[in-house]
């Protein structure tokens, strides 16, 4: 799995282009910057900034004689291949199905933003969060909570969404009996995640702020005006419906609820509570809907997995393919002009165009495509 998983990326690889750091001035300006020079980076910007787990492993790359582009895409690579070789044993895990672990895992692939964006733009910090999801999650269904609570102090200095899965844990555990057990978990997890997402943003100094969340009086006006902004609310639907095009064109509604409603109850509560909370902080994380939308890949790999044993070859087919066309696979990220860019694969803050337009008639009639497949080769 680790040999398949690096020739994945291989290829994946071979098919995008590398982020044109001389002509843009992105987020990856803050990252490069720590890399470099660590915590004495300059400018330092939030959230950039709290985020420092992987620029900070770069940068003892760096110190060790590893230059930074190298160290940023060993990273890359190293967490390309955790996730996808994490995604199949854990399917297999969890459904006892390795074709659906397979599928899980190459539909993870074909998402443009899980691999192909990570490799493009190297430089984000979200390298090793989707495999600590995957542990995370783990660690949650077999009610490890120690391994769980140590591992999301550590993978919350990677990502904010790495503190879900424990908040996803402890409302699962809600309707336990040992109501004394889950009131120490609570207060345990208080005492160490206080600490943990604290003092990051209180000793890390930052002289810019990019944050949409905040105790600012702009930023609450913000956060209240965002849901009755209509561009906002068609391009934030469209990337989370987007996301979840490899579900949608194998099953209907009424097939996935089924599929859902098979889980045991306590990880039904934990996926519930886990992709509500995906969906706020996507929601106020900021313009780039489509890559806060990859965190959805735990909900969606386990129902793929769960539902690929009534699935004939030719539907895996055709929505592998029909996948691949709509991610835009093959293509390069146009970098080299900033309006393309955003229109690359739509659903960008607060952009509508023609072009919005064209994306949402393409997901729809691969939507019809996927029915007409299931009526036709339905088992």
């Amino acid at each position: 799995m680790l040999l398949l998983s690096a020739v994945a990326l291989f290829i994946l690889e071979i098919l995008t282009n590398s982020l044109n750091t001389q002509k843009n001035a992105w987020d990856f300006v803050y990252y490069l910057s720590m890399a470099k020079d660590g915590f004495h980076a300059s400018p330092m910007a939030s959230p950039f900034a709290y985020r420092y787990l992987t620029p900070l492993l770069v940068h003892v790359l760096f110190l060790a004689g590893i230059p930074i582009n190298i160290g940023f895409s060993l990273l890359a690579y190293l967490g390309g291949i955790t996730q996808l070789t994490g995604i199949f044993f854990f399917v297999k895990w969890l459904t006892h199905s390795s074709r659906g672990a397979y599928l899980a895992m190459s539909i993870t692939a074909l998402s443009l933003f899980n691999i192909k964006f990570l490799l493009f733009d190297i430089y984000r910090p979200d390298h090793l969060a989707y495999g600590l999801i995957l542990l995370q999650t783990y660690f949650a269904f077999k009610k490890n909570f120690f391994p769980l609570l140590v591992m999301t102090a550590i993978a919350s200095q990677i990502r904010e969404f790495n503190i879900i899965p424990l908040a996803a844990y402890l409302f699962m555990e809600l309707r336990t009996e040992d109501r004394r057990g889950l009131v120490q978990q609570i207060t345990l997890s208080t005492i160490c995640l206080a600490p943990a997402i604290i003092l990051p943003r209180l000793l890390i100094p930052v002289t810019e702020n990019y944050q949409i969340i905040g105790l600012s009086s702009d930023a609450i006006i913000t956060t209240l005006i965002l849901p009755f902004l209509p561009s906002v609310d068609v391009n934030f639907i469209f990337s989370i419906a987007a996301y979840f095009l490899p579900l949608l064109f194998i099953a209907d509604l009424k097939t996935i609820k089924t599929t859902f409603q098979s889980l045991p109850e306590d990880q039904r509560r934990y996926l519930a509570a886990y992709t509500a909370l995906v969906l706020f902080l996507s929601f106020l994380g900021g313009t780039d809907f489509n890559r806060f939308a990859t965190f959805l890949f735990l909900p969606q790999i386990i129902l793929i997995g769960l539902l690929t044993p009534s699935i004939t070859n030719p539907q895996i087919g055709f929505m592998l393919a029909s996948t691949f066309i709509f991610n835009r696979i093959w293509a390069y990220f146009p970098d080299w002009d900033v309006e393309k860019y955003r229109d690359f694969y739509g659903g960008f803050s607060l952009r509508l165009n023609m072009s919005t337009a064209y994306r949402i008639l393409e997901y729809i009639g691969f939507l019809a495509f996927g029915h007409f497949v299931r009526v036709r080769f339905d088992k």
